[in-house]
Order: C-alpha cells, then sequence, then structure tokens
C-alpha cells in the first residue's frame, strides 16, 4: 500500500494592500491550493487598531484588517509571524491580526503573550502526516523579542563584529570584513525546540528571518543555525527577510532555501518612496520604478514557490517554480523558455552552483537534489569570503 502524502507549499514574505485584497493572488491561485498545507511569512500586522511606535525610526508596517481576505483567498493556512515589523503599531494591532488569523483558521508560529508561547511550534497534520513549523527572527527591533513576561516574537539573536583587512595601526579607516555569530543562549534554545517538535512531527520546518536585506549574498550566521537546525531534527529550513531570492544549501541531505523573497508586497506609493528610499540610498540601490506600490528595488521581485512533497518517512521531493510581480504587483508564475523563468532559473542556480547544490528541471518544475555536486561547508566558504556582501556593489546603479 502506498504511504500517504502531504504536499506543502511555502512562499516566502507576504505584505497584501489593495482595494480589492482578494485579486492579490488570482494568477498563483492554483498552484498555492495544491498544497495540504499552505504557508508564508507575513510582514505586516493586518489590523485597524493600534498606534506607531515613537521609537520606530525605520518603514512601519501595518494594513487594513480587509487584506485579511488576500491570505484567505490565497488559500493559506499557516504564516510565521517572527518578523521585525510586527509590533510597529503596539501590542493592539499585534495581538488583533493574531486573533484575526485564527477566526478565519489560519495558524500562526513565531509569536506569541510571551517567551513560551513565542517559540511554541505548530503541529499540522494532513493525510496522516505531521508537520512541526518553528519560526524564530533574527531582525530585532529592541522591545519586539517575546521575554517570560511580555508579548513579541521568538527571538534569536546575532552579536556583530568588524574586522580590519589590513593592519588598523598602519592605515586608518581600513575597510571591515563583517562577522556575525548567534547567540550561543538563544540558538541552542531555537535546537532545543526543533528537538521536542520532532518527536512529535514526522517532519519539521524550520523558518528562519534574517539575513541582510536587498543582497544576494549571506551572512555569516545564516548557514551556522541552518546547520544547527538540521543537526536539531529539521528536515527543511526556510529564509526570509532579504526580500530577494538567495543560494540554496543542502546539508546532510536536507535543502535550505536561504531567502525566499518577496512573494507578493505592497506598500501605499508615498510611504515605500519615503520609507524604504531613505536607507537604500546609503547603498545605491534604486527603487523599482515600474511598480508604484512595490517598495524595494526591482530585483526583489523575482520569486519562486517552493513545493514539497512529505510522508511519514520524511521529506521525499523539493522543488520550485519561480514568479515574478508584474505591472500590477501580482506574482504571476513564469513558464518554461519565458525571459522570466531563465532569468530566475540564472540568478539561482549562478547563487547555489559555488555551494555544490544541484538543481534539475524535470516536468515544468526546478528540483533540488538531495547530493551535493561537490562537498562543500557554506560555513568555512563565508568564512573566508574577504569582502562580506559584493553583491550590494553589483546592483547599485545611482551615486551613493
Amino acid at each position: 500500500m502506498a504511504k500517504p502524502k502531504l504536499n506543502l507549499v511555502a512562499v516566502g514574505d507576504v505584505h497584501p494592500n489593495r482595494e480589492d485584497p482578494r485579486t492579490l493572488f488570482r494568477l498563483v491561485a492554483d498552484v498555492l491550493k495544491q498544497g495540504d498545507i499552505t504557508c508564508c511569512q507575513l510582514e505586516c500586522t493586518i489590523s485597524d487598531k493600534g498606534t506607531v511606535r515613537t521609537d520606530v525610526r525605520n518603514p512601519t508596517h501595518r494594513v487594513p484588517a480587509k487584506n485579511i481576505e488576500a491570505l484567505v483567498a490565497g488559500g493559506f493556512s499557516l504564516v510565521t509571524f517572527a518578523g521585525n515589523n510586527n509590533l510597529d503599531y503596539g501590542l493592539n494591532a499585534f495581538f488583533d491580526t493574531l486573533e484575526c488569523l485564527d477566526k478565519v483558521g489560519i495558524r500562526t508560529v513565531g509569536a506569541g503573550k510571551n517567551l513560551e508561547e513565542a517559540r511554541r511550534p505548530v503541529v499540522l497534520e494532513r493525510n496522516g502526516v505531521r508537520v512541526a513549523f518553528v519560526n524564530a527572527c533574527s531582525i530585532l527591533r529592541d522591545g519586539y523579542e517575546a521575554t517570560p513576561h511580555r508579548p513579541g516574537i521568538a527571538p534569536l539573536r546575532v552579536r556583530t563584529f568588524y574586522e580590519p583587512l589590513e593592519n588598523i595601526y598602519e592605515q586608518p579607516g581600513t575597510p571591515a570584513r563583517t562577522w556575525t555569530v548567534a547567540d550561543v543562549d538563544d540558538l541552542e534554545e531555537v535546537c532545543n525546540t526543533i528537538r521536542a517538535a520532532k518527536r512529535e512531527a514526522h517532519v519539521v520546518v524550520a523558518s528562519f528571518h534574517w539575513g541582510i536585506h536587498f543582497t544576494y549574498d549571506l551572512a555569516m550566521y545564516q548557514p551556522d543555525v541552518a546547520y544547527a537546525a538540521i543537526d536539531a531534527g529539521a528536515d527543511l529550513v526556510l529564509g526570509t527577510h532579504p526580500h530577494c531570492l538567495q543560494a540554496i544549501d543542502v546539508y546532510k541531505g536536507k535543502a535550505i532555501f536561504y531567502s525566499l523573497s518577496n512573494f507578493a508586497f505592497e506598500m501605499p506609493e508615498g510611504a515605500a518612496k519615503v520609507g524604504v528610499g531613505q536607507y537604500l540610498s546609503f547603498y545605491g540601490i534604486p527603487l523599482d520604478r515600474e511598480v508604484p506600490t512595490h517598495p524595494h528595488p526591482s530585483h526583489c521581485r523575482c520569486a519562486i514557490i517552493l513545493k514539497v512533497r512529505m510522508s511519514e518517512e520524511g521529506v521525499e521531493r523539493v522543488a520550485f517554480v519561480p514568479t515574478l510581480f508584474n505591472l500590477q504587483a501580482l506574482p504571476e508564475i513564469q513558464k518554461p523558455g519565458t525571459p522570466g523563468y531563465n532569468e530566475i532559473k540564472a540568478l539561482i542556480e549562478g547563487l547555489s552552483n559555488p555551494l555544490g547544490t544541484i538543481i534539475v528541471e524535470e516536468n515544468g518544475e526546478l528540483v533540488v537534489q538531495p547530493e551535493k555536486r561537490q562537498v562543500v561547508d557554506t560555513r568555512r566558504l563565508l568564512l573566508h569570503r574577504r569582502i562580506s556582501y559584493p553583491s550590494l556593489r553589483e546592483l547599485a546603479t545611482e551615486p551613493v
């Protein structure tokens, strides 16, 4: 008798904000609804409540309550909610979002009324296969992390150090390499959560909000955390926050998607231009000029839909299809042979090949193989990188 199967569909950052939210996923709904479980990273609060915190200097992220309809129409069953913007409008908007999601039957992971609840995995069962989701965030604004007595998001704090590339005493102002190291206690707590989840489920999916926004390059701590999660029992690692695609890695036969990119992301034009544009100016990277409501650079329009087949034995197949925002900010599947498909395929292969990852085409999908072309430890690869984020230079088209 054939073993029961479960199909997981996963996408990256979702930030719905339109007059008719039900239209946001209309071009990809058929694929999203192929999932027995369909999940995304919710990059905003969905609420009409709350006021913006006075200590927030970056762009803030809250959308009107009606935008919950986008997630319902898209068929989402779970959102990861350990994100760096989900307390921008205080606890009223935070809890209202959690309640609204619960009312429409969408589960949340990575946030809660205290640290224990924020770290707690969510286990979903479909077709007799149990999948546990664990979620934590490294992009932490002060006061957003949950504590034993305070609501918030599940923390995975990271420390940053700078190493001069030359003798600093001989040359003041010499360039530095950026080192990032996950907090030992937080990482151990995440791994303990994964171990506990593995005792309850056939498959564990670990999702992390991490990395450096707008660059294809990995921060040093990303593979450290991903490999530790797999050593603890995770079967699949998903990354969000960079807003663009990053490499696909494989460790001990388990796939790591360092960034799933923006899947659907809209903000009012004024907020986008003023908010994100200010800190993009540091890098010389221009905003997307073709899609006014897309608040990020144009390369952040490239994304994927992840399709994972699972059973009681674990993950059996990991595949994805490329997507691209069209000029109406709608995610649209890119079919094989089209310019969008070829561009995204080439981008992911170019980022992933140095890690030894093998990706093959199969029935219109791109399939990640469980074995590498050659053994590459991504942690060591990043340790020997001289310039920390070289693609930021390549993406810059405007003078800093």
